[in-house]
């Protein structure tokens, strides 16, 4: 498996608008009229994913089970859970790679596909746990107040386990996709303030002529590639300062061509739409609850 790197922010007055225009002229050859050849997932590559997914769903489970620690920093140093715990109190998003996924000495690939974990932290300052669950399941109206989401609509409803469906759009510099899911998400609250849920995603299918009478879904795993599995892992601790807010989200996409990677920016900067979409969606979920205080 290709490690995914940060993405690349330079200074304003050291990005050349010389490789700008080479990047996005490459990004035109690579993907004309914002399309890339379709492609297909293969039973390796989803095979890889069924085992990376159950390593990352177990190691959740054994955390938040343990009595002496739930939260992500809590496994980390005391240097990086100071920082963790400095930077959120500040008001700042902390979004950063997941490791510890992969048992130790185990080797492991992804063929043919990039795999995608990050995890990020906030604290929602005033704000009680049961208003928050409220508003984060309250599916059939995330549309309107998450940017990713176009619509948006409750399928079913069983106690703590909720079924719906999304339309996303997700739009990068000379990329913009359109994708129909559904997803589920199961909550276990598991008292002392402490509340943790797991999101998955069962349809991933990329719109073709979005918007239009002639709008169709593509098959899953037949597509540009762009996204072809996601699932997220989800921790609330209610504390004095309001609620600690952190997820995981690992996701799936096709490998990037091989020479896109030579060109300056590119291979990186469609690596971070992962990272940017969580940090938009933390930063969203903050914003949004001040209004539950």
């Amino acid at each position: 498996m290709r490690s995914v790197r940060r993405s690349l922010h330079p200074d304003r007055a050291d990005f050349s608008p010389w490789l700008l225009s080479i990047g996005l002229a490459a990004g035109a050859l690579v993907f004309p009229g914002g399309a890339v050849a379709g492609v297909q997932l293969s039973s390796a590559t989803v095979k890889a994913w069924d085992q990376y997914f159950a390593w990352a769903d177990e190691k959740v489970k054994r955390e938040v089970a343990d009595p002496g620690h739930f939260l992500i920093e809590d496994f980390l140093s005391p240097a990086e859970q100071t920082a963790v715990r400095r930077q959120i109190e500040n008001g700042g998003v902390v979004v950063q790679k997941m490791g510890r996924v992969v048992p130790a000495g185990t080797k492991f690939e992804v063929p043919d596909a990039e795999l995608h974990h990050w995890w990020g932290a906030i604290l929602v300052p005033g704000v009680k746990m049961t208003p928050l669950m409220a508003f984060l399941q309250d599916y059939e109206r995330h549309a309107g107040r998450f940017s990713d989401v176009e619509r948006s609509k409750m399928l079913r409803r069983d106690g703590n386990h909720f079924e719906f469906y999304f339309r996303l759009r997700r739009s990068k510099a000379f990329i913009t996709v359109n994708y129909a899911t559904e997803q589920y998400c199961d909550y276990w609250d598991l008292g002392s303030g402490r509340v943790w849920s797991r999101s998955v995603a069962t349809k991933i299918a990329e719109l073709d002529n979005p918007g239009t009478p002639e709008e169709r879904e593509k098959p899953p795993g037949e597509d540009r590639g762009y996204l072809w599995r996601l699932v997220s892992w989800w921790r609330f601790k209610e504390t004095d300062k309001g609620v600690i807010v952190q997820c995981e989200s690992a996701s799936l996409s096709r490998d990037i061509p091989g020479w896109i990677r030579f060109i300056p920016y590119v291979a990186n900067y469609i690596r971070s739409t992962p990272r940017e979409s969580l940090e938009s969606i933390l930063t969203t979920i903050r914003e949004q609850a001040k209004s539950l205080r």
